[in-house]
């Protein structure tokens, strides 16, 4: 059995050429009502912000112009609260800003989120 995902070893890398210009980007915080700044280099900020980073990587699993998927439902990311099979279709910021990130990378990151969100 391989080793749960990690931030550091897995997760860290992906985002690395995004933390300057993600380090100008505010989210809500979920656990208050401020703002917090979204620091793609940080474990904590990453997995306090990981539901609103999901929903920004899969920005681009369906285009709503032709009412099409472009990933197989194995690879899309369910509604949170949602009812089963109730994707996520859009994204307000869809991430990365300039295309999708290959499919490998945003199956690590959900594969972290699953595997609990090791340091």
């Amino acid at each position: 059995m391989s080793a749960p995902t990690s931030f550091k070893r897995d997760v860290q890398g992906l985002f690395s050429r995004y933390v300057a210009d993600m380090n100008k980007v505010k989210l809500n915080n979920p656990s208050s009502s401020g703002v917090r700044v979204l620091r793609l280099n940080e474990y904590e900020s990453v997995k306090d912000s990981h539901y609103q980073i999901q929903v920004a990587l899969h920005g681009y699993d369906y285009d709503s112009r032709s009412d099409t998927w472009l990933v197989s439902a194995e690879h899309r990311l369910l509604v949170r609260g949602g009812r089963a099979g109730e994707y996520v279709r859009s994204a307000p910021h869809p991430m990365p800003p300039d295309g999708p990130m290959p499919q490998e990378g945003i199956d690590i990151f959900d594969q972290w989120v699953r595997d609990g969100m090791q340091p």
